[in-house]
């Protein structure tokens, strides 16, 4: 399989990035807060359980979080919309997300990790320090369960190589060899950013629109002065958008045809159209151009090539673990 949009790691890739954020915050803070609001004597709002992993409850204000984040995003873009249907959907990835959250901290538990309180207890210091100089409420019990469960799952991630898998460069270099020929004498070569908006196959008409929309607004930020790669790291829903979606060079070959036709043709330091792929929407933007004739160099490829293979494992390892820990838990869903 040669690297592409779509060999990507898809959720998973999106999934660790979402451990790095959801657990950051405390997961009980809005249970809390409604609480402290009564009175003394009143006793904390019952916590809704929308599932259980192996027993252990998750509840509905794990989700929130990822939900109202989701909504907020719908609604800059479809204001007047009804808001209900994509809830729904919102809610059903949170908690899937959450499920597998769970599995990970009740396998990091079974670690055997020298000083693991002294560490988490570090961890809520620094985050009280924090809290503190923000001025915000402190809610000491959520706090620690929030870095309780960060810390283990963290922990498992790192046991199980899967923050951040090296690839050998003996590895790197025979994919490179692999290929290089290919397209050495026949193809040209491009530098490009892009954005892409989500709406794959199995995507309806109505979020087909809705991504569509999204993408030409994005557009039009760009046109008024916004840099491509702002809104990359803002907007787009690639996994590179970190980097602000800078796919490195690219070779005719490597991905959806009517994305390569505009990359290769639109010109160097341009933005391109609403281009439509099977993935989604995309926007991109051409840094340079290299003209067919001789094979791409190494050192231009490399970080391409290298987080394409990464990317790979990644998937792969994190495909096969979920399936496994799924396999031998019991979840009960109750949503």
């Amino acid at each position: 399989m040669t690297p592409s949009i779509a060999a990507t790691p898809g959720r998973f890739a999106y999934l660790l990035f979402f451990l790095a954020a959801s657990l950051v915050l405390p997961l009980r803070s809005q249970a809390s807060a409604t609480a402290t609001a009564g009175t003394a004597a009143s006793a904390p709002p019952a916590r809704t359980i929308v599932a259980r992993v192996n027993g252990q409850p998750i509840f509905e204000d794990q989700l929130e979080p990822k939900i109202r984040a989701g909504l907020r995003k719908y609604k800059r873009f479809n204001p007047g919309k009804p808001l209900q249907a994509v809830k729904k959907s919102l809610q059903a990835k949170a908690l899937e997300e959450q499920i597998i959250i769970e599995l990970f901290y009740q396998e990091g538990q079974r670690l055997d990790i020298p000083d693991a309180e002294k560490k988490i207890a570090q961890e809520v210091a620094k985050r009280k320090k924090k809290l503190s100089a923000d001025k915000q409420e402190i809610d000491d019990e959520a706090l620690w369960e929030s870095a309780r469960r960060r810390f283990y799952v963290n922990e498992y991630l790192v046991a199980n190589d899967l923050l951040n898998p090296q690839v050998p460069e003996e590895k790197i270099r025979a994919y490179y060899d692999s290929i290089k020929n290919t397209s050495a004498s026949k193809t040209d070569t491009a530098h490009v950013r892009h954005i892409l908006i989500e709406a794959g196959k199995d995507a309806t008409a109505e979020e087909h629109e809705q991504a569509r929309k999204k993408i030409e607004h994005i557009r039009q930020l760009i046109q008024e002065g916004m840099p491509f790669d702002k809104a990359a790291e803002e907007y787009s829903q690639d996994t590179n958008a970190s980097a602000g979606g800078d796919l490195g060079y690219i070779q005719p070959g490597y991905m959806p045809p009517e994305f390569e036709k505009v990359a290769f043709s639109l010109g160097v330091g341009k933005t391109s159209d609403v281009i439509k792929t099977q993935f989604g929407y995309h926007l991109l933007e051409v840094l340079d151009f290299r003209p067919k004739g001789s094979p791409p160099r190494y050192e231009d490829t490399r970080a391409f090539f290298e987080k394409y293979l990464r990317n790979e494992l990644i998937r792969k390892k994190m495909g096969a673990l979920v399936r496994r820990l799924k396999e031998k838990a019991e979840i009960e869903i109750l949503l």
